[in-house]
């Protein structure tokens, strides 16, 4: 009986993906990147629900901005801030838009330490109902197997 209650759903979707931001650099600042690595590294790749890891190799922050504060360096309260060795992850939203980063030591903003991401899609899992005949024929198996349990 406790089968009967068993409801069964095709959900396809894609597997959200882990991202290294700067790879091997990480999160630095001048004179380990120049300026624009960021936005070549981020270039086209991002999907609603990926994974963003900064990993830090000096003292620096993270913190996620306006466009505005994006394109000005206005330094905000941080997300992330540490050390070497530190690591700091950010799931991306489940919404296609572009989401702005800056670390808010220092200069380093200015001279080059800021991420923009365009998410090109959601990334929401797509779900698809089973069809009548799938149902149907779930149906009959549930009520034949319950049909044979002990008790009936």
């Amino acid at each position: 009986m406790a089968l009967a209650s068993v409801v069964l759903t095709f959900i396809e979707c894609e597997a959200a993906t882990q991202y290294v931001v700067g790879n091997g650099r990480g999160w630095t600042a001048p004179p380990n990147i120049t300026a624009g690595f960021y936005d070549e590294w981020a270039a086209s790749k991002f999907e609603g629900n990926d994974a963003l890891v900064f990993e830090f190799n000096g003292t620096h922050s993270l913190a996620a901005v306006s466009k505005e504060e994006y394109d000005s360096c206005t330094k905000v309260f941080p997300i992330g801030d540490g050390t070497n060795g530190f690591s700091y992850g950010y799931q991306i939203p489940r919404k296609a838009g572009v989401y702005h980063f800056i670390c808010t030591v220092d200069s380093h903003c200015e001279a080059g330490q800021k991420l923009a991401i365009n998410v090109t899609s959601a990334g929401f899992a797509t779900w698809s109902p089973p069809s009548p005949l799938t149902s149907g024929a779930l149906s009959m198996v549930l009520y034949t197997f319950a049909f044979f349990l002990p008790g009936h």
